[in-house]
Formats: C-alpha cells, structure tokens, sequence
C-alpha cells in the first residue's frame, strides 16, 4: 500500500530543538488515547465513507507507508502511524486521506511537522498549530502528528476534521514553548524548529533547537546546539571549521570565537562557540544586531526555565 505523501524537506539543513524546553502537564484524569483508539475514533467527513480499516504500521514495515520517508520519520521518534481513507459517496474517485504518527513525544512530533514549516504560509489555531492549504492541514498535538489530504479547495473539510481530531488528544506544549530558552525577541512566529541529529549534514550536530530572526531588513535563522561541557563545544566548533575548510573559513573578529564562510546555497554562516554551546547563524552578515542577538543566546536562563520547567520538559520528551 503507497500513498501520495508528498513532503518539503527542509533542504540540507535539518532544524532542531535541544534542552531546555518548557512543556504544559495533561489534564488531570486525561490521558492520551492509543494510535489504533485513536485511528479507529475519527468519523468520515460528511458525504464520504471509508472503505477499509485504518491501517496500522509500526518501525518494523513503517516503508510499506512512506517508503524513502521511514528512515526519518523514526529519526524523530516515530513509533507507529495510521493511515486513513475516505471516498465521496457521488464520486468514488474522490478521496480524503489522513495519516496519524505517533511520534512518541510531544517534542518528536513538534520536530518532524516543524521541518517543513518556518513561519511561511498559512497557518490555522488548531491544536498547539496547524499549517493549511487548498488541500492539506498539518499540525502536532500532544505525541501525534496527523496530516490531512483531500481534493483542492477541501480546506474547510479538513481544518473541520484536525478540530475533531484534536478534541480527542490532550494538549502538549506550544512551540514557542519547546524553545523557550531561545531569544524571543525579533523571533519570527511559527518559526521554531527541531532537528534530532546530523544538522547541516554533520553528525556531531545533535539535538538542535533553530527558529528565525528579523534583522533589519532581512531574516537569519539561529540554530543552537548545547554540549555536555567546553571541550566538546570548543571540539565541535574545530570540527565544523574542519568540515567546510575548502570554502575558507574566515575567523571572526572579538566577541565569540568562532568564524564566517560563504556557502553557494545558503550565503554568508556564521559559526561561534558560546561557552557549552554552538550557534549557528545562516544569513550571518557583521552588525550589532548579530552580535546582539548572540549576546542573547549567551545571556543567564530566564527563571521561566528553570531547572523544575527543564526536568518536566524532559518527562516530556522521553529519554
């Protein structure tokens, strides 16, 4: 069984989130349904009927579903999806698809639907966020993460069904949240991303929180990735220099150590270290502005991330 998933990647730069987030308890007396409960629960849309059972996969034939996605999927966690069907009653051809992942953590499905969202395009209030179009509605809530397909201008339908389906899943933190040690100010909105591993193709680059930033006239995007002590920070920053040597790495003058080079398709980077952290500015051009910005990222966490938020948002996110 092949679906016609058709997904945006986020180019050769993964995003991602790392510690620190700050996540919303459940409900009390609520918890979140299973998959299959869940899968089994959403009605058909009006005029249409399904065919067949939801299907059910797991990691172990996930590429039966999205095959050449798999591997990703599970890179956020990814431990079972669901996938749906509708057909109009007065026109078989037409069909309305949902696919439902549980992702295993709140900040797993907040990861793989922020990949192809950064503050661009359209976006609706349903659940913690949803991204809408002609013919689909994304959105993550509490673990999950459904996508919703149908025929164009089905839009009203759909963002019907994401309000149904969120209604049956507890709520889980807003993204805005999940980076909530990030600089908020001059943050693009519905910009946030998480990547799990391997940002900027590089390996050593793991759990990485990213979002947007307007700089004067232009946007930057920030990506911030914390080591467990200085030397694997100072040893990250070489080994990233060591990586894009061929495209002359320039070292940066005062402030953070760190250096500048220019890549042929995301233009000027900026590389610094930030005592246990490394920040990674994509759009980097020398100003006060930039300096300001990383001074943020440097600055004390804000008591609203403390070490209590930070041990829920772990809860929260799985080991």
């Amino acid at each position: 069984m092949k679906w016609f998933l058709s997904f945006v990647p986020i180019a050769v730069v993964a995003g991602g989130l790392g510690c620190g987030h700050v996540s919303r308890n459940v409900p009390t007396g609520r918890s979140a349904p299973s998959l299959p409960a869940l899968a089994q629960a959403i009605a058909a849309p009006p005029s249409y009927t399904a065919r067949q059972a939801p299907a059910i996969f797991d990691r172990e034939n996930l590429y039966k579903a999205i095959d050449g996605m798999d591997g990703e999927y599970m890179s956020y966690g990814c431990v079972a999806l669901a996938l749906l069907e509708w057909t109009k009653l007065q026109d078989p051809q037409e069909k309305i698809q949902a696919e439902i992942s549980d992702m295993g953590t709140p900040l797993g499905a907040f990861g793989i639907y922020s990949r192809a969202h950064t503050g661009d395009g359209e976006f609706a209030d349903v659940g913690e966020e949803a991204a809408v179009s002609e013919d689909a509605v994304e959105f993550a809530r509490g673990q999950f993460y459904v996508r919703l397909m149908g025929p164009l201008d089905s839009r009203p339908v759909l963002v019907r069904m994401a309000g149904t389906i969120v209604a049956q899943i507890p709520p889980g933190p807003k993204p805005e949240q999940l980076v909530a040690f990030l600089p908020s100010e001059g943050r693009v909105p519905r910009s946030e991303r998480w990547i799990p591993d391997t940002a900027f193709g590089m390996n050593f680059l793991r759990n990485v929180v990213a979002a947007r930033y307007r700089i004067g006239e232009k946007n930057v995007e920030l990506y911030v990735a914390s080591f467990p002590n200085l030397p694997s920070a100072q040893g990250a920053l070489n080994q990233f220099r060591e990586a894009v040597k061929t495209r002359s790495p320039q070292s940066t003058p005062g402030g953070f150590p760190g250096f500048s080079y220019r890549d042929d398709w995301l233009g000027q980077v900026g590389v610094f270290q930030i005592e246990r952290q490394l920040a990674v500015i994509v759009g980097c051009e020398e100003s006060p502005a930039v300096t300001a910005l990383l001074e943020k990222v440097a600055a004390p966490t804000p008591p609203s991330a403390s070490a209590g938020n930070r041990k829920k948002v772990a809860q929260a996110s799985g080991p």
